[in-house]
């Protein structure tokens, strides 16, 4: 009896010890409850860059189409790609069998036209003639009206048929000129100086003209490739930061580790619109970034990256973007949060809405006027405090500040979750601190 009652007790004296462990630990687990674990960064001066970027290809600032004026059958190529040409030097050679024809024809028929002319003038002379002649016998009396009337009839007459004639020989003359123009046309020369970078035609093929009803066939590319530029497309929202001669590096991906040089040279005035009406439609505006030195290397078509710096601050302070976040304030706390602290002489913060389950008709009241603010969560004694900070411009890193931070100052930059979730006076623990410039502390 007396074993069994030891046995008890020791069971007893083994749960209490239990419970005071667990006691313990919750204890200790509850003194580090809502200390969250972050990641700082200190304010440093730096170089902010705003940037726009386009995707595009390399292009000659000067090339030309050659295209076919008449319609023919390609006899002779003299020209072949990466061939350099002089201005004039034949490049293609058309049939002119069926051209030339039509200019003999064209040459017959102007012909046949000024010998009817030459007659119709002779008859011409000839009715004026005999109407001047009845003419002065009607006036004395010598001759009837009638024959008079016949006399002026016949001469009219013919001054019609003459000067339609005349009308005929013009137009038949415009025909033979341009049966003469599209038989010289039969030879296609290089309109400038420049290097073959297209041949798409072979002999036997037909050389179709363009017109205003037909797209001619582009038959070679003739292109100066003393000077390059890249034709990016670049998104509506950003072509108002846009101006010519603005700098701009270049990336192709022929050369992975060379960086070009290059200048806005045009910017488009019309929008381009691909996949509208679409969750895919979007608006971009073509432009032109000129290359400040080419590369004997480069050839047209090459992809390229283009990064266009519209604006750039040097040496300012700055802080990353992940650092910048967005709160809610209510407007009463914010203002006494204000004048407090600038009684103390400290930096403005102010304490975010709180999130509660019990919503008021009051609190639904100040909600409506809740004011956001930009800032970023800077440590104080392992306090996480929400500065509001003023903004200048970005690149794809950092933001300029403006007002709000001082160099030094050790802003809240992870991790991504910890910042959507954050409030002010959170306690906080730095578990990576890194210095203004690259490295760890």
């Amino acid at each position: 009896m007396k074993k069994k009652n030891n046995k008890k007790k020791l069971f007893i004296i083994l749960g209490a010890v239990v419970v005071l462990a667990v006691l313990v630990v919750l204890n200790l687990g509850g003194s580090n409850r809502g200390t969250v674990s972050v990641q700082t960064k200190k304010v440093a001066n730096g170089d902010v860059l705003s940037v726009v970027s386009g995707s595009g290809t390399v292009q000659p600032i000067t090339k030309v189409n050659i295209t076919s004026q008449v319609t023919a059958e390609v006899i002779a190529i003299e020209a072949k790609e990466g061939d350099y040409v002089n201005r004039g030097k034949t490049l293609v050679q058309l049939d002119t069998v069926q051209l030339q024809k039509d200019m003999e024809s064209a040459l017959y028929a102007a012909n046949e036209l000024e010998a009817r002319l030459e007659g119709a003038q002779v008859m011409l002379e000839m009715y004026k003639d005999e109407y001047d002649r009845q003419s002065q016998l009607y006036e004395k009396d010598l001759t009837s009206e009638r024959v008079y009337k016949d006399a002026y009839y016949s001469y009219k007459s013919q001054e019609s048929n003459y000067n339609a004639l005349s009308e005929q020989k013009r137009g038949a003359a415009s025909r033979l000129d341009r049966a003469r123009d599209n038989l010289s046309k039969t030879s296609i020369t290089a309109p400038m100086d420049g290097t073959i970078t297209l041949v798409d035609v072979e002999v036997g093929e037909i050389a179709q003209a363009q017109t205003a009803f037909t797209q001619g066939r582009t038959l070679m590319i003739i292109s100066d490739l003393s000077s390059f530029e890249v034709e990016v497309e670049i998104d509506e929202t950003d072509i108002a930061d846009l101006e010519i001669a603005q700098k701009a590096e270049i990336e192709i991906d022929a050369f992975p580790d060379t960086t070009f040089e290059g200048r806005v040279a045009e910017i488009g005035n019309t929008a381009i619109t691909t996949g509208y009406g679409s969750s895919d439609q979007s608006t971009n505006f073509r432009v032109k970034v000129a290359l400040i030195e080419s590369h004997p290397k480069i050839r047209p078509g090459m992809s390229s990256t283009v990064d266009i710096t519209t604006n750039e601050h040097l040496d300012v302070l700055t802080v990353p973007i992940q650092a910048v976040v967005m709160r809610e304030f209510d407007p009463d706390s914010l203002a006494q949060t204000e004048e407090s602290e600038a009684e103390d002489g400290n930096v403005a913060v102010a304490s975010p809405i709180t999130d509660s389950a019990e919503v008021t008709e009051e609190d639904d009241a100040v909600d409506k006027k809740k004011i956001e603010k930009k800032g970023v969560f800077v440590n104080r004694d392992d306090l996480a405090r929400f500065v509001e900070i003023e903004t200048g411009i970005n690149d794809q890193q950092n933001y300029e500040v403006l007002t709000g931070l001082s160099k030094g100052d050790e802003v809240i930059v992870g991790s991504f979750r910890t910042l959507r979730t954050i409030k002010d006076s959170t306690s906080i623990s730095v578990e990576d601190r890194h210095a203004g410039g690259e490295g760890t502390e």
